[in-house]
């Protein structure tokens, strides 16, 4: 029997997780605007402990996908353009 080779990812350290009040700060809305966010599904969290908690890499996609929406046009589409 062979041992199951384990995924990449699960070797890679992982990055500290970001409370609800650093993700206010870092976005630069209330706290409230973060749990309004969760609510309205933009904002993907993991509830530790009672906590909710919000891993960095998403945040950078709700930030990336935000940009695309305000800008109305995809990275792509502003190169093809210049």
């Amino acid at each position: 029997m062979t041992a199951v080779e384990p995924d990449r990812k699960s070797l890679e350290p992982l990055e500290p997780l970001l409370s609800v009040k650093e993700v206010a700060k870092f976005l630069g809305i209330s706290e409230t605007g973060v749990y309004r966010r969760c609510r309205a599904g933009d904002l993907p969290s993991v509830k530790v402990g009672g906590r909710t908690l919000f891993e960095q890499e998403a945040i950078r996609r709700f930030i990336e996908a935000s940009r695309r929406i305000t800008t109305g046009t995809s990275e792509a589409e502003t190169q093809e353009a210049a």
